[in-house]
């Protein structure tokens, strides 16, 4: 919670704990701190996971390139670290939606602006294309008749329709560019973001 005065945390405070208990049998946390604290805690949120994808994918793709390993052993294995913990720690796709890309950018615009050099979030979206092109030479490397993406919104199963910088589609549209054919499998309402954003590009 960020509130400039104690009547605003209280008033937070009250209103985030009925739901928490609505929601969960057990009581959550509820951190109170000044609304520019909170700005940045909510950013480094994400920004902190964002950048545990790119190193599980780095991982991931360090491992397909060495004979005898298996990413999925070596990732499931720093997961039982506590220190690094299971989340996000799983390789395959890159990240997207909108709020990964957008609070990366916009933790390292604020850094930027008060003098701290923000290489953690750039290296992380850098390292998040580099393997958006390193998962498009693998498919390559399959040479398909027609390359199939199954369930392309920004992240598995999700309930709406939202596509924003959909890793799966990153990967699609840029095999698609390089000249080869690529259908797109999911509901109708998605297939229709598809098409709004992409034209004719996919089958």
């Amino acid at each position: 919670v960020g509130a400039a005065d104690d009547q605003a945390k209280d008033i937070l405070c009250s209103i985030y704990s009925r739901i928490s208990q609505a929601e969960n049998e057990v009581r959550v946390s509820i951190c109170c701190m000044s609304p520019e604290s909170a700005e940045i805690c909510k950013l480094a949120s994400n920004c902190f996971r964002t950048t545990k994808i790119s190193f599980a994918n780095m991982i991931g793709d360090i491992a397909d390139k060495s004979e005898g390993a298996n990413k999925y052993d070596i990732c499931d294995a720093l997961k039982c670290d506590r220190s690094i913990g299971p989340i996000c720690m799983t390789p395959g796709y890159g990240y997207g939606g909108p709020c990964y890309p957008r609070d990366n950018k916009a933790l390292a615009l604020y850094a930027n602006a008060v003098g701290v050099a923000p290489l953690i979030p750039v290296a992380t979206d850098n390292y998040n294309d580099i393997h958006h092109d390193i998962m498009t030479d693998n498919q390559l490397k399959l040479s398909k008749e027609i390359y199939e993406f199954h369930d392309v919104t920004y992240k598995p199963n999700c309930a709406v329709p939202m596509i924003d910088k959909s890793p799966k589609l990153e990967v699609a549209c840029s095999l698609a560019k390089k000249g080869h054919k690529v259908k797109i499998i999911d509901k109708l309402s998605v297939i229709m973001e598809v098409m709004k954003e992409y034209g004719d590009l996919f089958e």
